[in-house]
């Protein structure tokens, strides 16, 4: 989670897309190793992971958000997320989180 703080905190200093990507990619690398924590099945893997960025969060692309690919939409939320909660980087990182996570345990159960 340290990784999205990071990335977080740049943004507020001065926001541009290269910490948005910084913050998906971890967003993306931690939902996966929580998806493989689940007992996911790995053949189902990229359908279920695309499904919970593309259709479900709106937020990118499988497997584009690994390497920080996001959409407009992402940008969108993290700066609402930011300002609901005064700039706390780490409350907006955790919420960031496990709405991923809640989201691929709601697919993996499917």
């Amino acid at each position: 989670m340290v990784e999205i703080e990071h990335a977080l905190r740049n943004y507020l200093v001065n926001p541009n897309d290269l910490d948005l990507g910084f913050a998906m990619a971890a967003l993306a690398r931690k939902t996966k190793a929580h998806y493989r924590e689940l007992g996911g099945n790995l053949k189902k893997e990229a359908v279920t992971l695309g499904k919970t960025f593309a259709v479900d969060l709106k937020i990118g692309k499988w497997p584009d958000v690994l390497d920080g690919k996001f959409e407009d939409n992402f940008k969108t939320k993290t700066v609402s997320f930011l300002k609901k909660i005064n700039g706390d980087v780490h409350k907006a990182a955790e919420l960031m989180l496990k709405q991923c996570f809640d989201t691929v345990e709601k697919n993996v159960k499917r």
